[in-house]
């Protein structure tokens, strides 16, 4: 083994201080006294210093041996360096695939590429500059992970809030009938991720092939560990069940920053390593598309589609504007709306304005709270208007949108669909004004009115009016003519 020039040096030199303090005291004993000749013979000359050929000859032969003992010692030392490299990286490999099912004896060199995603998410951790081991990873049924991620759902959301706000946009006919949204919503997940982190048993539960429903799914595990990745690491932070539930408009606006972070991540470690670009060629509004085999109200789906489609230009600005840095700060003061999401500049500006509520002095319809009390936010909003108008004038009646609030009551006589009111708030007449026009035509051709603000038509008794000093509208859907006109007198 060739010797690291300058370890060689540093070793010459330091035998070198120890011969020179050594060499002067390598003098010949005095021979024992005796009685001096009258003409004692020439002294025999010595070797400069002072010191006979035959000891010199003998250090400078230790030192020759020193020298061969330490390089031994050091190629010694560096084999054993070599051992713990393999070790270590053998080490990680199995906390990787701990509890992984038919994971096949891997030989990895060093321009191989694992079979599974440990490498790649280590890889992703190191881009991504988080400081954590690698996620422990195992495959189970597609039907597993939907079960795992329905339970993190249920935690996020309990005491039937999901069901209760698919009531309430039930009641507004936003969609046909109150349902159950999470399972639908958990499935979804489990096709966009292909995977999920489960952090009760902290473990990365990624799709078998065999089970998975499309060959597709399975193609999205590099987006799922990148977002596995960032759910271990900020959603103690993000998601935070302690302080109460969130508003649909909020909890929209984190789920986009961290689906965002996470579609970044995995875009620019898949411009290094194609292996984790992208599989899936088929358009979303493809009828074959995996995520259009789950059965769910087209709303909805815009709603939980959301995260991914404006999720990652969000990430991607704030990555822009200061690096990874800039996103693990906004963990800790994450969006407040989807309208911060949807224009980054509005979140990044320290002067922007601070956020509006409605605010109302009592919201109980005869004496009875409302079961639901959310605020929709933006995207809702605009996704709303779509339904019966143009992108262009759905989008413009929701720009000036500043803050909404709805409420839901329960519905007595058996109605199908409950009383619920809808209070709107924008940054001016012309903003409301475009608004109340694009909500009109919703309505018309829902109803198939003439184009009255306040009518009766399906069982349904409708008000569409203007309040608050002609900047806030109010959308009235009850179930009897009773609960409208008490509507009416309670949000004014």
């Amino acid at each position: 083994m060739k010797l690291n020039p300058a370890v060689l040096l540093f070793i010459l030199l330091a035998l070198g201080g120890a011969a020179a303090f050594l060499l002067p005291e390598a003098k010949p004993a005095k021979p024992p006294a005796a009685a001096a000749p009258s003409n004692p013979p020439p002294a025999a000359p010595a070797k400069a210093g002072g010191v006979p050929n035959a000891a010199s000859d003998k250090l400078v032969e230790d030192l020759k041996k020193q020298i061969v003992l330490l390089e031994g010692q050091i190629e010694y030392l560096q084999g054993q360096n070599d051992v713990l490299k393999d070790e270590n990286a053998q080490m990680i490999q199995k906390l990787g695939t701990l509890g992984m099912k038919n994971v096949p004896k891997m030989d990895l060199n060093d321009d191989d590429v694992p079979p599974d995603f440990v490498g790649m998410g280590l890889e992703m951790m190191k881009m991504r500059k988080l400081h954590a081991l690698p996620l422990v990873t195992t495959e189970v049924s597609q039907m597993e992970v939907e079960l795992v991620i329905l339970a993190w759902l249920k935690r996020q959301q309990p005491k039937d809030e999901a069901k209760k706000l698919a009531r309430g946009l039930a009641a507004l006919g936003w969609i046909p009938e109150a349902i159950d949204p999470l399972p639908m919503r958990a499935a979804m997940l489990a096709r966009q991720l292909g995977g999920w982190y489960d952090e009760t048993s902290e473990t990365m539960f990624t799709i078998e092939p065999a089970t998975a429903s499309a060959p597709s799914i399975t193609s999205n595990e590099p987006l799922g560990i990148a977002f596995g990745q960032l759910l271990r690491e900020y959603g103690g932070i993000l998601f935070q069940p302690q302080h109460g539930p969130l508003k649909t408009d909020a909890r929209l606006a984190r789920d986009s920053l961290i689906t965002g972070d996470a579609a970044l991540t995995r875009f620019l470690h898949s411009m290094q390593n194609p292996t984790s670009e992208a599989k899936d060629d088929l358009p979303p509004e493809d009828p074959d598309h995996p995520l259009n085999q789950v059965p769910m109200p087209a709303f909805l789906r815009e709603l939980y589609l959301f995260p991914f489609s404006r999720g990652f230009d969000f990430a991607q600005t704030l990555h822009s504007a200061g690096s990874f840095a800039q996103l693990n700060a906004a963990y800790s003061r994450p969006p407040l709306s989807t309208a911060e999401v949807i224009e980054p500049e509005v979140y990044l500006d320290p002067e922007h304005a601070a956020p509006v509520a409605v605010q109302l002095d009592d919201v109980k319809l005869k004496g009875v709270a409302p079961y639901l009390d959310d605020q929709l936010g933006k995207f809702a909003c605009v996704t709303a208007l779509r339904t019966y108008n143009d992108d262009e004038h759905a989008a413009l009646g929701a720009r000036g949108l500043m803050a909404d609030r709805l409420l839901a009551w329960t519905a007595d006589g058996g109605a199908k669909r409950d009383h619920a009111a809808w209070q709107t708030l924008f940054m001016d007449k012309a903003s409301a004004d475009a608004f109340y026009t694009a909500m009109l035509n919703c309505l018309k051709q829902r109803y198939e009115t003439k184009g009255e603000n306040e009518f009766t038509a399906q069982g349904r008794f409708v008000s569409l009016l203007r309040n608050r000093d002609e900047a806030g509208v109010l959308l009235i859907e009850a179930a009897s003519e009773d609960a409208r006109t008490a509507l009416k007198l309670l949000i004014k």
